[in-house]
């Protein structure tokens, strides 16, 4: 039995009502989302907060004060083994570089883990886990990842060094720009995070962002270290000799690793 002409036209109004609705709503989607965008961050950790609500009444009847304290014991290891991948993947990176700087200059090395840190603005130093039974010497060079240097040992015992940091107001450093083997001066640490290198000769060509590496000239410091970055260059009216602050490269705050450099034949 085939549909009247009356029941046709009803499906037809039914199928274009229908598309209208659809047309409108695809339309709006947009308009709706960004609408509703500022409330739904709320909604979402609302449903959470009564999802973890929920779970907590319907287990509360169940859970033991021992499961209950497994499950923070749980929590607190799951926290422990975050913080150690993290640590590790950290010191791992450490060690790539490292590798990569013995390598590349060829030179003697013993690794050596940070034990304690003495950071202030007026003493910047750190406690080793090596001494003279591995070689180092006092005034050994310690540096960090690829060739920064870090600082010099100061204090040796048998299994232990205590190494000053070349922002240590007591530090100083002869050094050069990279690249050139003239020694434009000393390095000096200052009250704060910087270097301060006094007395560099006028006719020395000198500017901001320039690199400043180790010169060579101490017996124990090999040359070539890299050591921090000009921050600015002043010369007094009338003086013969120009002023650079630096900013070093390293900070002994993130260090838990170094190398101690030590001489291919020990100083007597």
């Amino acid at each position: 039995m085939k549909p009247s002409a009356t029941g046709r036209k009803r499906v037809r109004r039914v199928i274009i009502l229908v598309a209208v609705v659809l047309a409108i709503f695809f339309s709006l989607q947009g308009f709706l989302s960004t609408l509703i965008a500022p409330f739904s961050a709320p909604l979402v950790a609302g449903a959470s907060w009564i999802s973890d609500t929920a779970f907590w009444w319907r287990e509360s009847g169940t859970l033991t004060p021992e499961a209950l304290q497994d499950l923070y014991d749980d929590r607190v290891e799951l926290a422990i083994d975050r913080l150690e991948l993290e640590k590790l993947k950290e010191e791992n990176e450490l060690l790539r570089q490292e590798l990569r700087f013995i390598e590349r200059s060829g030179a003697k090395e013993v690794a050596a883990q940070v034990l304690a840190k003495s950071v202030s603005h007026s003493v910047s130093r750190f406690l080793i886990d090596v001494g003279a039974k591995q070689g180092i010497q006092l005034g050994s060079a310690v540096v960090s990842g690829e060739g920064v240097y870090v600082g010099k040992v100061i204090e040796l015992n048998g299994h232990s060094a205590t190494v000053s940091a070349l922002t240590d107001p007591t530090h100083s450093l002869a050094v050069s720009l990279l690249n050139e083997s003239r020694t434009i001066g000393v390095a000096n640490g200052t009250v704060g995070d910087l270097l301060q290198i006094d007395f560099i000769p006028t006719d020395q060509a000198i500017q901001e962002n320039d690199l400043v590496v180790t010169s060579g000239l101490e017996a124990l410091v090999p040359s070539g270290l890299l050591v921090g970055v000009v921050n600015t260059v002043e010369q007094q009216m009338g003086s013969p000799f120009q002023q650079a602050i630096v900013e070093p490269l390293s900070d002994i705050r993130r260090l838990s690793l170094v190398l101690v450099l030590i001489p291919p034949d020990p100083l007597p």
